[in-house]
Parts: C-alpha cells; structure tokens; sequence
C-alpha cells in the first residue's frame, strides 16, 4: 500500500507538476544515462575487437615474436578501455559528467587511429596493400557504427566520434590507391549521410519515447492525486486523512509527543443548501476548506474533507492549548470572511462547531475519532457556533 505524508500531500495538492520532472529535464537524464552505457557499451565492443585482432595475428603467424609486437601495438587500447570499465564500475553514473565523455570518446579514438594505423603498416608488410586496406577499413566501419549507436542522442558527441575515423579510412585508401580518389570521397559523404538521417530517426523515437514516460507519470500523479484529494474542495479526503492518522498515532506512540485532532461541522449547512441552492452550499464548503488550509499550515498539519459538511484537523506535536488556538483562529477567520446563510437560527453568516481533543495513549484512530465526534456534538448541542474541547 502507498503511503503519503501530510507534507507530500501538501505538494500534491499544489498540483501534480510539482514533483515531476519536466520532458526537457528528463530528456537530459535519460539521454545522460544513456551515454554512459553507450560508452561502456562501445568499451564491450572494442576489447571484443582487440581479442579477434589478436587471435586473428596469433593464428596466421607462427613467429612469436610477431605476437609480441602486435601486442605492443594494442597495449595504449586496452589501458584506455580498461580505464573506462573501472571508471564505470566505480564511479556513480549521475556523477560522470558529460566532458568526462567527451574525454574518454576522445582518447578511445585517439588509441584506435593509432591502433589501425600501426595495423595498416604491420599487415602491409605480410600482405598485399589491397588486402591490408580491406581489413583497415573493415575495422574502421565496425567502430563507426559502434559509435553512432552508442552516441545518436547526443550528435556533437557522436560526429566527434565518427568524424576522424571516416576521414583517417578516406585518407588511408587515397594513399594506397590515390587514381581513385572518387570513391572514398563518395564512401565518406554517403556513410555521413546515412549516419546523420539515422542519428534523426533514432533521436526521434528516443525522444517520443522519454515523452511517453513523462505523460505515464503525470497521469499516474493524476490518478493518486485523485485517489488521495477531495474533488470539491481540493484538500485531503477521508480516505487520506485515515491513513495519515494512522501513521500519526504510531508517531505519538514512539515519540510520546501529543497528537490533537478537531472535528469541525457546518451549522445548518442543510438549510444553507436548501435555501440558497447546492451551488452556493459548494461555494461554501471551498472557501472553509481554504481557511483550514490557511490556519493549520505546518509540515505535518493536515486538513481534510471528513464527509459532507464535515471536516477534520489533523495537529501532530500539538497540545490542548495549541488545539484551542487553532479552533479559535478559525473561528475568526470564519468571521471575517463573512459567508451569508440566509436560514441560519444564528445569525446572517455562516458558522461552525467544533470538538477538539487529543490522543490519549493506548487510544485506537476509531476512539479517537469517536471522542472527538461526541465533542461535537455537545457544541451542536450547547447552541453551535463554538467549540467544546476535552
């Protein structure tokens, strides 16, 4: 079951945007979150890159000693990535900022230029230039794709990524075959092409996504603050007040501090309603509820809607003095804010009677309550407008 404080609800009641994030403020977590997987994603990639390259030298030479050397080559690689893991691993990801990314994307790419560059001349010496070109380039497609992938949501970070690679596999096939410049400049404005109309579609549906989310949230916020507030009157309900007491007594039972409650009724609120019609009987119940909003305004001060005219305060760390107080204060309040009551035995305005109490140790909610509804009911009593307190 959820439970709610009288401070949370109190938020909620200002309305439902209050605690939830706003698309923009959401799009940039998620899109940040996002990232850091993304990165730890093309580290996954490029170790498993580094192992076939190293398995792929190991098994097509016999010669140790060219293992070593091919190792040699990788080593700036695998501290690079081994460095992202154990930053990923230990670090918080909400406290990896974005020019974290930005340098660690940009020395991965750093060591990976140089990785294929050494590679270009290494098999160049063992096969033919064609050859060597093809397994250059092939490596160069694999990263940039790993890397658009990783990084669509952000595209500068993406471009940076796959920019220097594309270029470095244009220049590397202008040096081997520099007659047929054509095509790697064809290669490189198509694959851009590709990439970037990508990176838009991808970012569109990651953003209608993140969208979806947000409204799901505001709509659940919606239904829970349906759930827990008073339609009319827009304060607590009956059914969020019996919770709240509820963890207010298990509070004072703990603490042993005293827990004062108020019983409030409208006098012939009926008569009110009759005579003046529902509309102004309604008019009526708001602006008493927005005085009760307005008098118990601590923390953990709650007003609620009890039941047709009815209402309740709930008053945490309050004694009797304090609950006098708070009763006397409404009922000037009440006073001055001059509602008509054109069929009141009391006078032209409308008033209220109230039972004012507190909890007494071992006291169950129900008893409580009943307390304070035959407080009540002796004020009714007694001649209404006034509170009786015990």
């Amino acid at each position: 079951m959820l439970e709610f404080s009288a401070t949370s609800f109190k938020v909620i009641s200002i309305g439902i945007n209050a605690n939830l994030p706003s698309f923009e403020r959401q799009l940039k977590t998620e899109t940040h979150l996002y990232l850091i997987k993304g990165a730890m994603w093309a580290t996954v990639i490029s170790l498993f890159m580094l192992l076939a390259i190293l398995l792929n030298i190991y098994l097509q030479n016999s010669d140790i000693s060219v293992f070593y050397e091919a190792i040699q080559m990788v080593s700036p690689l695998v501290m690079i990535t081994f460095s992202g893991a154990l930053a990923a691993y230990f670090v918080k990801r909400e406290n990896i900022a974005i020019w974290g990314l930005y340098s660690y994307l940009f020395l991965l790419e750093i060591v990976w230029v140089y990785l294929v560059w050494r590679l270009f001349h290494f098999s160049s010496d063992k096969l033919p230039s064609y050859a060597a070109l093809a397994g250059v380039e092939s490596i160069i497609d694999i990263l940039v794709l790993t890397i658009a992938i990783a990084f669509f949501p952000n595209r500068n970070l993406m471009l940076m990524g796959v920019l220097p690679l594309m270029v470095f596999s244009c220049y590397e096939r202008v040096l081997v075959v520099p007659d047929q410049y054509l095509f790697p400049l064809t290669k490189f404005f198509c694959f851009l092409a590709i990439i970037v109309s990508g990176q838009k579609v991808l970012s569109s549906w990651f953003n209608k996504a993140i969208l979806r989310n947000v409204e799901k949230q505001y709509l659940l916020a919606q239904f829970r603050r349906l759930a827990l507030v008073d339609s009319l009157t827009d304060i607590s309900n009956r059914r969020h007040f019996d919770e709240i007491l509820l963890q207010e007594i298990r509070a004072s039972e703990r603490t042993g501090h005293p827990l004062g409650l108020v019983l409030i009724d409208v006098d012939y609120f009926k008569r009110l309603n009759d005579s003046a019609g529902h509309q102004s009987g309604d008019e009526c119940l708001v602006e008493i509820a927005k005085i009760l909003t307005v008098t118990a305004n601590r923390p953990r001060d709650l007003a609620a809607r009890y039941g047709g005219e009815e209402f309740v305060l709930l008053l945490p760390e309050t004694d009797i003095a304090g609950c006098i107080e708070i009763a006397e204060a409404l009922k000037r309040k009440l006073a001055v804010a001059k509602l008509p009551h054109p069929d009141s035995d009391i006078g032209s305005l409308v008033t209220i009677s109230q039972g004012v109490t507190l909890w007494k140790e071992g006291m169950e909610a129900q008893e409580l309550l009943e307390c304070a509804d035959s407080l009540l009911y002796q004020a009714k009593s007694s001649g209404r407008d006034r509170f009786i307190a015990a």
